[in-house]
């Protein structure tokens, strides 16, 4: 009886200990199960984070960008903001312009851009790119810094190509797959603010013109002259006003239509008179006023508007199969000689004006000479 309960212990505890070597297998099983499924949710975990991330800072470059969008400067701090976002050590947005791709902003030294032939390949071809190598690529900048990672991303409008981004780095494998979708998102958003900018730019530009003319309007012209602070210029300048001699009798004898060649012919006289500088608008009606700046003395001045005269006076302008030609009277006042005030010189040089139309008309008076 005795052997016999031996042998039954016996085998109990052998029973005992493969029931345990099972559980404990089955529970590193587990273990390992859930260490793995733990690993595969923290690196999900991570991945959405960086796409948290990502999203987080594309919306705030679309708002950056957007605030800025009718910026002279908006590629220059676009290109700054790739820099600091991406960390990279170059990069360079281009633009086409007559079907050339041009540098608009870039932080290499003196715009010394160096392309590869690997990089033109895929320029040419309009697409993405991303390379990596241990060996230098190319040497970029005053430094001729080792550069072992580039990418490039086309800048498109609704499918059209419009610009590159190309960004490079020294350290090898910086650029990923990650860094090349972020900028492809980046480029989204510049795509869409250099469409608003050039947009805004245009309607800019169209409310600053005369409809009929192509030249400054009123409003433009006296926003200007404002905004150079008449008061604290030291430079001479002259407002020169003009109004062409006898144009309500021209307009009842052979219409509107010809009256309005009649001012585009003038418009186009005066602005072939004038240099980059000086500023020519279409006051109202028949009336135009002149900004002119940096020349040597006032008789200067009445010989270049005396010329202007001349010129305006034998140009021709057809009307029906016959040609015909028009005169101008000029007022001109002086800063300082006439006064200091940008209304107070208008008013000098209109009183001339008008004093040359009364005295005869098609004849040039200058607030130099005649002191009113």
């Amino acid at each position: 009886m005795k052997y016999l309960w031996l042998e039954d212990g016996a085998d109990k505890m052998q029973n005992y200990e493969e029931l345990y070597n099972s559980l404990k297998t089955e529970y590193e099983n587990y273990q390992m199960f859930c260490e793995k499924h733990i690993q595969e949710l923290n690196e999900k975990n991570i991945k959405l984070e960086k796409s948290i991330d990502s999203l987080s800072n594309i919306i705030e470059v679309s708002k950056y960008i957007n605030t800025f969008f009718s910026s002279d400067n908006l590629i220059l701090m676009i290109n700054d903001m790739i820099l600091g976002i991406l960390g990279v050590t170059y990069s360079t947005i281009f633009l086409t312009e007559a079907g050339e791709l041009i540098v608009k902003a870039s932080n290499i030294e003196n715009m010394d851009i160096n392309i590869t032939p690997k990089e033109f390949i895929h320029i040419n071809k309009g697409d993405d790119f991303l390379i990596n190598s241990p060996q230098p690529l190319k040497q970029t900048g005053e430094q001729k810094i080792d550069i072992h990672s580039i990418m490039g991303v086309p800048i498109k409008v609704r499918d059209k190509f419009i610009g590159y981004i190309i960004v490079e780095h020294n350290i090898y494998k910086f650029m990923t797959m990650e860094l090349q979708i972020f900028l492809r998102s980046i480029a989204n958003q510049i795509a869409i603010a250099i469409e608003n900018s050039l947009l805004y730019k245009e309607l800019e530009k169209i409310n600053q013109r005369d409809s009929l003319l192509g030249i400054y309007n009123r409003k433009y012209f006296f926003k200007t002259i404002e905004e150079k602070d008449v008061k604290e210029i030291k430079d001479k300048f002259a407002i020169v006003m003009v109004d062409i001699d006898d144009f309500k009798k021209i307009n009842d004898t052979y219409g509107h239509q010809f009256g309005d060649k009649i001012l585009a012919n003038t418009a186009n006289v005066i602005s072939n008179c004038i240099d980059k500088d000086d500023i020519l608008a279409r006051y109202g009606g028949e009336e135009f006023i002149l900004y002119i700046s940096n020349f040597t003395d006032e008789d200067s001045v009445y010989n270049k508007i005396e010329i202007m005269r001349r010129s305006l006076e034998s140009s021709k302008v057809t009307f029906k199969n016959e040609l015909k030609s028009v005169t101008a009277s000029f007022g001109i006042s002086f800063y300082k000689i006439n006064g200091t005030e940008i209304n107070e010189l208008i008013n000098k040089a209109d009183d001339l004006l008008y004093k040359a139309k009364k005295s005869g008309k098609n004849r040039v008076l200058s607030g130099h000479i005649f002191k009113i």
